[in-house]
């Protein structure tokens, strides 16, 4: 069992974890931005018709999900180290997951579609069942939490095979835990599951078994983390290579190299595969040690600083961030269609109309002014959550 550290070391270690989040934060919005923004009408992931900057710009946002549950994980561990008991935690678990999954509901999806007609399940609902998961897992010694990860992780694929979204006798409960899905109502759709529990649960138990890995002193938590990193990779060029086992949309040599390098990467999400994880986890093992070596020289510290902020306060980000991007969408529709009277743009069902979309480099222009826009307000409560103690404000 590892020692319990010092508030001092433990917070030199968490600003590495909130510098990893805080990109992950930024690069996620790159993502949403496209979908309210971007003109292109064709799948970013499609190898065979798809370019290397559209394929790069969504694919980078890949490492965001997986890394923003793990991390979830990893800050539970770390938690514990400050002295919170089992009972502590599961308690602010089993209530904090409960809350998020309401948050989901009644905030974060109305952000994406400004009405509660229509709801998504995406990663905050992932989380708050991961956490309520994760409650029970944390009694049990760390490294079966993190046998538990890498068995859902591995196995979860063994479920390829059946459409369980649309198998005879499909339960709410089906697509909730395990796989995607949509719930109708009436004829009309009324919620679609993206991120089903089980599978992610998986991803934030390995999460907080690496939390062990957090805690070793700097050199050996670098050392660890570049070598997990590297294994994951390795598992998934040998399964993708070998088209073994491991990811539902196989791996083809197609006319050109690009396109082949892109059919290498293209794995799935919706749930997250095998290959998914590891090629994600992988990077982002390797980042962790890279950010560390760095913040433990000072370089770029500056920088580091600023991302950091986002990182600190990830779900005030992500909630603001949506609202942001959908206010300009509607905004930016109104003076193209000169008229107030405009349906929101909402991504993959209601895309910008004709003539409203722009170019990936207007894209990325705007991505970045709104990331730059969201830092003062992310700092001041970043500042407000430091200087606070209120219970309600760990819930945000």
């Amino acid at each position: 069992m590892v020692e319990p550290i010092s508030d001092a070391t433990l917070s030199r270690r968490i600003a590495t974890v909130d510098v990893l989040r805080g990109l992950i934060m930024i690069v996620m919005a790159l993502d949403h931005t496209r979908d309210f923004f971007s003109a292109i009408d064709v799948s970013p992931t499609d190898p065979q018709h798809s370019w290397p900057i559209l394929f790069f710009t969504r694919w980078i946002t890949h490492l965001c999900a997986p890394g923003f549950v793990a991390l979830a994980g990893t800050s539970v561990y770390l938690q514990r180290q400050r002295g919170r008991t089992k009972e502590q935690t599961a308690k602010r678990l089993l209530s904090r997951g409960v809350w998020l999954i309401f948050l989901e509901l009644a905030v974060v999806s109305p952000g994406i579609f400004f009405t509660y007609h229509f709801h998504f399940l995406q990663v905050i609902y992932a989380i708050g069942g991961s956490m309520i998961i994760l409650a029970g897992l944390q009694f049990l010694p760390t490294r079966w939490v993190a046998i538990y990860g890498l068995l859902v992780v591995f196995l979860h694929n063994m479920t390829d095979k059946f459409d369980l979204a649309h198998a005879a006798g499909a339960s709410a409960w089906k697509l909730l835990l395990i796989a995607p899905g949509v719930f109708m109502n009436h004829g009309q759709f009324w919620a679609l599951v993206l991120y089903p529990v089980i599978p992610w649960s998986g991803v934030m138990a390995l999460g907080y078994a690496f939390g062990t890995v957090v805690a070793l002193p700097p050199e050996k938590r670098r050392k660890r983390s570049v070598q997990l990193g590297l294994a994951a990779l390795a598992v998934f060029a040998e399964l993708r290579f070998t088209h073994a086992y491991g990811d539902p949309i196989p791996f083809m040599h197609l006319k050109t190299f690009t396109q082949t390098a892109m059919s290498f990467f293209n794995v799935t999400k919706y749930p997250p595969s095998l290959e998914f994880v590891c090629v994600t986890l992988g990077f982002l093992l390797l980042l962790f040690a890279l950010f560390d070596w760095m913040l433990s020289r000072r370089m770029a510290q500056k920088a580091l600083d600023v991302v950091e902020v986002y990182g600190r306060v990830p779900f005030f980000y992500y909630v603001l961030h949506f609202y942001s991007i959908h206010i300009l969408a509607l905004v930016v529709l109104m003076v193209v269609s000169h008229t107030v009277h405009v349906n929101p743009p909402v991504p993959i069902f209601n895309p910008p109309p004709p003539g409203a979309g722009f170019s990936l480099p207007v894209v990325y222009a705007i991505w970045l002014a709104l990331v730059a826009a969201l830092y003062l307000p992310c700092r001041w409560f970043a500042g407000v959550k430091a200087r606070r103690k209120d219970w309600w404000l760990s819930y945000l």
